[in-house]
């Protein structure tokens, strides 16, 4: 699909979240201002996150959570090497039946099991416009 705006792009993550059965595992792919963090957004206000402006990309702690309609883990990856993810205590987090798990730069997880997890590509057509390609 083309989104033509950030609120378009928010849209389409919103409807996708309440779709989504729990637990939800969400990697989310595309290169630096392609729109994951708009689209991690848009998740967490699916999943029931009543204050959505709290929920930022969270480069610095690598690991933020929210509480929403179920437990949201919001995972950025962008300053860790590709598979180098020990002591983030992934499996946990991956393991929690109750959760929905968003994955910035999901392509660091490297070899990381992630059955199930549907994946969304976001890139750049034009300065305002996004293809975002969902794979379940």
């Amino acid at each position: 699909m083309i989104s033509q705006s950030e609120q378009q792009t928010y849209a389409v993550a919103k409807e996708l979240a309440h779709n989504t059965k729990i637990p939800a595992h969400i990697l989310l792919y595309g290169d630096l201002g392609a729109g994951k963090t708009v689209f991690a957004k848009g998740l967490a206000d699916g999943f029931g996150v009543t204050d959505v402006d709290d929920v930022s990309s969270p480069t610095f702690t690598l690991i933020n959570q929210y509480v929403g309609r179920v437990r949201i883990y919001h995972i950025d990856l962008y300053r860790i090497e590709t598979g180098a993810l020990g002591g983030l205590g992934l499996e946990e987090i991956f393991d929690d039946h109750n959760a929905a798990v968003i994955v910035e730069w999901a392509d660091r997880l490297g070899r990381f099991e992630t059955p199930g997890a549907v994946r969304v590509f976001l890139s750049y057509v034009d300065d305002h416009t996004r293809k975002i390609d969902i794979c379940f």
